[in-house]
């Protein structure tokens, strides 16, 4: 869960940091976990317990991870549509960025935090414990296939509402000015449509952001039916 899971995975938590909250949470988890793993237990049984337990962590980080991507695909499609992917920040730790995808991830990253998400995924590994065994032999791997490829597809149409604004948008501003380079030749039409639709854009995007903070806050609640869901199979 570690691995990918928003809040934790990535370059937002040291590795450090992250080995130890590793260690701290299982250690927290001990108590609950009633079953020990015989002595006896083949070798062959322990490491394929070990990875699906593994996949169970990383299935619920995984969950959590498709929805807050959601927005970088959104936003990506914002930015190339309305040139604001020529401009991007720098990030030390990894490469360069656009900026909307930047604006929106910390935007998605603060309502996942508000809404208590980060704690949603503990509580999940926590009660994965109670549920599943801790010799774990067998995962209903078609229950887990169809549960996130309707989280898949929810988040892709996630994503188109974040960006069919703007694609709309820029439809219409390029009608207008293929009609205004017909009607008025003498015009360079290239030369009045860039900085007019940068500040279209640019204006679009200030209106956009309560719009999408509400869209953003409504899709982040449906994280904890989908945990509750994953845990009930």
């Amino acid at each position: 869960m570690m691995l990918i899971a928003p809040m934790f995975a990535g370059f937002s938590m040291p590795t450090e940091v992250l080995i130890v909250a590793v260690i701290a949470l299982s250690y927290m988890c001990l108590p609950l976990v009633g079953a020990t793993v015989p002595i006896t237990l083949p070798l062959g049984t322990l490491v394929l317990s070990v990875l699906l337990n593994f996949i169970v962590g990383f299935y619920l980080g995984l969950i959590a991870y498709t929805m807050v991507g959601a927005l970088y695909v959104g936003s990506e499609i914002f930015g190339i549509q309305s040139g604001f992917n020529v401009s991007g920040s720098l990030d030390p730790t990894v490469e360069e960025s656009p900026l909307t995808s930047e604006l929106l991830y910390i935007v998605g990253l603060y309502i996942f935090v508000s809404l208590k998400g980060h704690l949603l995924i503990l509580k999940g590994v926590v009660d994965s414990t109670k549920i599943f065994p801790l010799v774990l032999t067998d995962l209903p791997f078609e229950k887990l296939e169809e549960g996130f490829f309707r989280v898949f597809l929810e988040s892709f149409l996630f994503s188109l509402q974040i960006a069919l604004p703007i694609i709309g948008l820029m439809f219409l501003i390029n009608v207008l000015f293929g009609i205004l380079s017909r009607l008025v030749p003498q015009m360079n039409v290239f030369m009045v449509a860039m900085p007019a639709s940068t500040l279209i854009m640019f204006l679009l995007l200030v209106g956009m952001i309560p719009v999408w903070v509400e869209l953003i806050a409504r899709f982040m609640e449906k994280l904890e039916p989908y945990l509750v869901e994953f845990l009930g199979m």
